[in-house]
């Protein structure tokens, strides 16, 4: 950020933005033909891609979003949010034959079950990102790679363009629905200077047993890789350093939004040019923040709240 606390370009963020209808407090995920009952339920905006925009703008950022809505009343719920937490919306495109996505979030507090309808989450195109966007941005953040299908072919391409252009890049896989994890992005990363999986997605990719043997694997391709793994915290390597940072103890709510609000915190020091170990400790902070309250309703209201609650921690 400039020293006066202005932006002077803008995060540009590409990628998901959907309803979330949260069931959350079940005493366990139901199986098949079972029922077990929650003890809240909310329907809040959601997406992986829009809550990393929504947090990075109440971090301080001035942030662009590139995605796909239907003309109907989730679509018009999902832009009123965006443009309420101050991210630009202008490059939201209105599909009118097309049906904002869905998802349906199970959640114990610690475990988590999802059903999504992806809708228009997972039709943006390359075509939707302008020269002008790329032009007035500093940094380009992907989200949900697996998820979406139409603009997978033209990410490397995209990527490459905003690095030609001086941006920076940075993405976060997701959970890929068909559990095919191809080698497609392992070729990506060559292009991408911070990516952003958790351990699961870290170790389907690179068919690996552990966090430590997939960071070693994907620090091949990309610039900096930080993994999230829960409560267990983060390990990341960047600049030849290999850290470690642990999760805070906190009363765990919902975990749904954690690894989003965690990439904005990451995203945020990151950018302003922080040491790593500095940025994984901000990033797990806003991570415990997030757990704390249900779904998107756990992004932060800012970095004063982040830095208060660091300042309270031993």
């Amino acid at each position: 950020m400039a020293e006066d606390g202005r932006v002077p370009k803008r995060v540009l963020a590409v990628g998901d933005v959907n309803l979330d209808l949260v069931f959350s407090g079940l005493d366990r995920l139901p199986s098949a033909e079972q029922e077990t009952l929650a003890r809240e339920m909310e329907v809040l905006v959601g997406g992986q891609t829009s809550t990393v925009a929504r947090t990075l703008s109440h971090l301080g950022w001035a942030v662009s979003f590139v995605g796909r809505v239907g003309n109907d009343d989730y679509g018009r719920t999902a832009l009123r949010a965006l443009a309420e937490a101050g991210v630009d919306t202008s490059g939201v495109v209105v599909d009118p034959a097309g049906r904002t996505g869905a998802t349906v979030v199970l959640s114990t507090g610690v475990e988590r079950a999802y059903a999504t309808f992806a809708g228009t989450a997972a039709q943006v195109r390359r075509a939707d990102v302008t020269p002008e966007q790329l032009a007035g941005a500093r940094h380009l953040h992907v989200g949900s790679y697996y998820l979406q299908k139409a603009l997978r072919p033209d990410l490397p391409g995209l990527f490459r363009e905003a690095r030609r252009l001086g941006l920076t890049t940075s993405l976060d896989p997701g959970w890929d629905p068909e559990q095919e994890w191809g080698a497609e992005i392992r070729e990506l990363l060559s292009e991408v200077d911070l990516f952003l999986p958790n351990a699961v997605e870290a170790a389907a990719i690179t068919a690996t047993r552990t966090p430590e043997q997939a960071l070693t694997a994907l620090a091949a391709g990309a610039g900096t890789v930080v993994i999230k793994m829960g409560s267990a915290g983060s390990i990341a390597r960047g600049g030849g350093r290999t850290l470690r940072c642990p999760a805070f103890r906190v009363q765990v709510v919902d975990v749904t939004s954690a690894g989003d609000v965690f990439d904005a915190g990451c995203l945020h020091g990151w950018l302003s040019g922080w040491d790593l170990a500095e940025t994984l400790r901000f990033a797990s902070a806003c991570g415990a923040l997030a757990v704390a309250r249900t779904g998107s309703r756990g992004i932060i209201t800012g970095s004063e709240q982040v830095l208060e609650f660091l300042g309270g921690q031993r």
